[in-house]
């Protein structure tokens, strides 16, 4: 009477677990933007494709909230989660589907908007300024407004690598910032 046993194993909950877990690792938790490591390694893909192809340029927006640590100390860090979620939506309703948008950490973004002109990124950095900056944040009974520095870079086949290119569109958004 040896009968046959069966042991069945669950392969898709490891397969869901898997995902979920590799999607809390690409992503920022608070934004549900992908986050500085996902970013740098889509740069990358990008650069490799570009190499390819020298004819193509991509530009590299760099985006820093100003004065964002006054919202945390004035309001709480919940109304400073609540401004970074709200900013996050307000900038990916200015550029394309196709363009990739991440938080980078605190209150720093990056955009990469790939097949774009300098002066196409120049645009788009000035519409999401402008966006921003017309952007009235709403906080229990109170309200402020608030301004962003954008530094832009353009990504081509000359550029060496992600690390420069995150630094240097760093430096741009400092250097924008400095000028007001």
């Amino acid at each position: 009477q040896g009968g046959l046993s069966f042991g069945f194993h669950d392969v898709s909950k490891e397969t869901r677990l898997f995902r979920q877990l590799s999607y809390q690792a690409s992503h920022d938790a608070l934004t549900d933007l992908i986050n500085r490591r996902e970013f740098e390694n889509r740069l990358t893909i990008a650069l490799d494709r570009i190499r390819g192809n020298p004819d193509d340029t991509h530009a590299l927006l760099y985006l820093d909230l100003d004065q964002f640590k006054v919202v945390n100390d004035t309001f709480g860090h919940s109304a400073g989660d609540a401004l970074l979620r709200q900013l996050s939506e307000l900038v990916q309703t200015n550029i394309r589907s196709t363009d990739l948008l991440a938080r980078l950490g605190g209150d720093e973004f990056a955009i990469l908007l790939e097949r774009c002109s300098e002066e196409r990124a120049l645009e788009i950095a000035e519409k999401i300024r402008c966006a921003v900056e017309g952007y009235r944040f709403e906080w229990q009974d109170s309200f402020t407004t608030i301004r962003c520095s954008i530094g832009v870079v353009l990504v081509t086949s000359e550029n060496a690598d992600v690390a420069g290119l995150m630094s240097s569109a760093d430096v741009a958004c400092y250097s924008a910032k400095d000028m007001g």
